[in-house]
């Protein structure tokens, strides 16, 4: 029987980077960087979209990863519908405690798996990240900005990269949504005049995935 997504995603991350994954759906799992209900909602979302708008080659640009499981489920989700993908991170591996080497073991994984994918290490505040960004594209089916969380970061992260998803924009974190100390990622966006269609939002005190569909 074929696996679902889901599976294969938690499969694939636990093959990574961990042996073992909270699967309650409200848990905040995957090491605690994502809430399990709100990021299979989100690849949901997602899904249905290329189901309507059908593409043989996508391209995922990760402005911030942490050990790169939307890179997994990217790769997972080309996979699961024979679609050539492309993913490309632009992340300051040193800006996680300890270091986010793992991150590097998914970029391996990714392109065991016959798909491109590459990793630009530097701060996304550096006035050089887009540059090296659109080196590799001008462009991407899905852009997913989920770097420094603070009100001065995502700004700068939007006023970058934003305008580089032609299908679908992302947003990790837009609660809460009141600006705390290292923390303003849903006032960026409403300060930058973007308008969410769709939040997935189990808890109003943190995380929630935010969507833009550009088209």
């Amino acid at each position: 029987m074929d696996r679902t997504l889901n599976e294969c995603i938690i499969d694939a991350y636990s093959q990574i980077h961990a042996p073992i994954l909270y699967t309650n759906g409200t848990t905040v799992s995957f090491e605690g960087s994502q809430i399990q209900k709100e990021f299979f909602t989100a690849w949901e979302h997602i899904t249905d979209y290329f189901k309507k708008n059908p593409s043989n080659h996508i391209t995922f640009l990760e402005v911030g990863a942490w050990k790169g499981l939307w890179g997994i489920a990217f790769c997972e989700f080309c996979k699961s519908h024979k679609i050539d993908g492309t993913y490309l991170t632009v992340t300051m591996i040193d800006d996680d405690p300890g270091g986010n080497i793992p991150l590097y073991n998914t970029i391996d994984y990714i392109k065991s798996k016959g798909m491109k994918a590459d990793l630009i290490d530097i701060n996304t505040m550096d006035e050089n990240a887009l540059p090296e960004v659109l080196k590799h594209k001008s462009s991407f089916n899905i852009v997913f900005i989920d770097a420094d969380h603070s009100y001065e970061a995502v700004m700068s992260d939007i006023s970058k990269f934003a305008d580089l998803a032609d299908d679908i924009l992302l947003f990790h974190d837009i609660r809460p949504k009141a600006v705390l100390p290292n923390f303003g990622v849903y006032q960026a966006i409403v300060d930058s005049g973007l308008v969410l269609d769709t939040e997935i939002v189990t808890n109003e005190n943190g995380m929630g995935i935010g969507i833009i569909y550009k088209k």
